[in-house]
């Protein structure tokens, strides 16, 4: 039975037989034990033309439940009364009702600026509570183009999130990425990603000289300037 069916829907059973006649025959059908979902509606044309049909009493949700059994029992008008029981194995049929979700809305990685191409920065975890193709996430970055997506690739079935160059903390000291996750119906999920660039000393310092006066008089004064320089290091 399709998840998305709309209570009152019918579903035809065969009918249950009985040789006895008159008030000895089928009289009544039943479900045990009872459940909310299904009920049972009993039509009798003759006295062994029956027309049995389960009723949907309430939506179904194959992600709290995809299976079901229980039994319906025929039950005549005779003294005693008897009955006959058969098995109903109701199988759920998935319906693309539930988005990905993400494990995390943000996540966060830290990346070493010398880091080479093809090295793991992190994963991001989607899942879809649908079976089979509506339950299948593929991984994509939400928007292309820029320096930040440049520098990265994302695996479509792991998740996983590869630099595709070098790093250069002294041009970005962070990246923020933004990834879709799409199930098999096309219902997505967005998270961010949060790229930290680990600074490595890559860089050495440097002497920047502003003024410098030569010769220098011998009659110079203690505290006379002689030089105005600036160090500086990029990392």
């Amino acid at each position: 039975i399709p998840e998305r069916s709309d209570p009152a829907s019918r579903f035809p059973l065969e009918g249950a037989w009985d040789l006895d006649v008159g008030s000895n025959s089928i009289q009544a059908y039943s479900i045990s034990p009872e459940n909310e979902y299904f009920s049972v509606s009993f039509d009798r044309q003759t006295e062994n033309d029956n027309y049995i049909e389960l009723v949907l009493e309430k939506p179904l949700d194959r992600e709290e439940q995809a299976e079901m059994d229980f039994n319906v029992i025929a039950m005549d008008g005779g003294s005693p009364p008897r009955s006959g029981t058969t098995q109903i194995h109701i199988v759920i049929l998935d319906a693309n009702d539930n988005a990905p979700v993400f494990t995390q809305k943000l996540y966060i990685g830290q990346v070493l600026e010398n880091a080479s191409e093809g090295s793991v920065v992190l994963s991001v975890v989607a899942t879809d509570r649908d079976a089979g193709p509506n339950g299948d996430i593929s991984y994509h970055f939400n928007q292309v183009g820029g320096q930040s997506h440049s520098a990265f690739m994302i695996d479509a079935k792991s998740g996983k999130i590869r630099l595709t160059k070098p790093l250069d903390f002294e041009v970005a000291e962070s990246h923020e990425l933004s990834v879709r996750a799409t199930d098999g119906g096309g219902l997505s999920a967005i998270c961010k990603v949060l790229v930290e660039v680990v600074d490595v000393n890559d860089n050495a310092p440097e002497l920047v000289v502003s003024s410098f006066s030569s010769p220098l008089p011998e009659n110079a004064l203690p505290g006379t300037v002689v030089a105005l320089f600036t160090v500086r290091d990029r990392d």
